[in-house]
């Protein structure tokens, strides 16, 4: 019996194609142990699941189990002296991002924790995690200084932008004309080609023209909607901390609540802790309709892993005025200055809690991204609300 380091079989995970090793990330979780194995390049789908789930060291051997805390799930803590050697170890040791429990008082014993992504490094959002392992895996076998490119709303474009130069590659990012102006202009800083279209309505609108042109020029579509890597990222990232920063706080972890864009840090989320407890209750948010909130969009407009996966969830709707009321909300109960897409999953954790729909206990909301990103709409928020203290 022994346990190998992870690292040593990663050239395994591009051969494991769609979504039957969950399967065994589902079992090894709910069970809390995985079976040895003889061989472990023998068991692909096997080591992806490991892999997703957020083990660092494999089993080795015949007839023997390990512990997900023998597995190195739980070896997750920030160094105590804050000290990194490069911006990709920051990323990767800097971690968990904090959980915070908010002073906001819902109804019927609800209460709320905050996840604050903003903590991760290059876009100060959720989206760098997906950037990291979409660019790592994508260096095992593409020649440095090929450019890569894709659609964004804007967070992604940033975390694209950063990671693709730590790597050594040129990206390029494709926006939407009502983007957000810190993602039209911080990919420039960062050194990417940046490609606005004022026709297009959304960001899913833009792909056809991004795939058009990766066909003619050459470069490669990262397709954050679609790359499988999205998902990986947030089951090894964000679900796995939610469920070991729960653990080691001693929550009464009853519920996640979160927004919806490409649907990847929420459908790994509802996965990971459905896996491990099936009565974890899943609360997704997307705008309401004919409302726009950035960063998030509707259900209907495609989305792949909230389709696909076997995962039980709420779906509330919320209207960008509500969430901003909740931005406005959180600020003044918590001092935590959150963005819009954070507002919106707060508010659709209230709405559930005030129809009594929700068990007593706690309730983890991922908060995407921080609102100093959002200052036209702060003010408008504010405006709206006559400013009131």
């Amino acid at each position: 019996m022994a346990l190998a380091d992870i690292s040593g079989y990663l050239d395994v995970l591009d051969s494991v194609r769609g979504f039957s090793y969950l399967e065994n990330a589902r079992e090894v979780l709910r069970s809390g142990e995985a079976r040895c194995l003889g061989n472990p390049r023998s068991e692909p789908e096997y080591v992806k699941a490991l892999y997703v789930i957020g083990a660092s060291r494999i089993p080795v051997g015949d007839g023997c189990s390990h512990t997900l805390e023998e597995l190195g799930v739980f070896d997750i803590s920030v160094p105590g002296e804050m000290v990194f050697p490069s911006p990709l170890d920051f990323f990767e040791r800097g971690k968990p991002t904090p959980l915070v429990r908010s002073r906001l008082q819902l109804p019927n014993g609800v209460r709320v924790w905050l996840k604050l992504e903003w903590y991760n490094p290059f876009s100060l959002s959720v989206k760098d995690r997906p950037a990291v392992e979409i660019i790592s895996r994508l260096s095992r076998r593409v020649e440095k200084g090929s450019l890569v490119a894709d659609a964004t709303s804007s967070n992604f474009g940033v975390a694209l932008s950063a990671v693709a130069r730590l790597y050594g590659y040129r990206a390029r990012v494709y926006l939407p004309g009502a983007a957000e102006e810190f993602g039209k202009l911080l990919p420039r800083l960062l050194g990417a080609q940046v490609i606005v279209d004022p026709e297009a309505p959304s960001t899913v609108h833009l792909l056809p023209r991004v795939m058009k042109d990766s066909k003619n020029e050459g470069f490669v579509h990262v397709n954050q909607f679609y790359n499988d890597a999205n998902f990986e990222a947030h089951m090894r990232g964000t679900a796995r901390e939610i469920f070991v920063q729960s653990r080691r706080g001693g929550l009464a972890l009853r519920g996640v609540a979160g927004s919806l864009g490409t649907s990847g840090h929420m459908s790994a989320a509802a996965f990971y802790l459905q896996s491990v407890d099936p009565s974890i209750r899943a609360v997704l948010v997307q705008p309401a309709q004919g409302d726009s909130i950035p960063g998030i969009r509707r259900v209907e407009t495609g989305m792949l892993w909230i389709n696909m996966l076997d995962i039980s969830y709420t779906l509330a709707e919320v209207t960008l005025e509500e969430a901003m009321e909740a931005v406005v909300e959180v600020a003044r109960s918590d001092g935590l200055v959150i963005g819009p897409s954070g507002g919106a999953a707060v508010k659709a954790l209230a709405k559930k809690a005030a129809e009594g729909d929700l068990e007593p206990g706690d309730y983890v909301v991922v908060v995407p991204d921080t609102g100093f990103k959002y200052l036209s709409l702060v003010q408008n928020a504010l405006e709206g609300a006559g400013d009131s203290v």
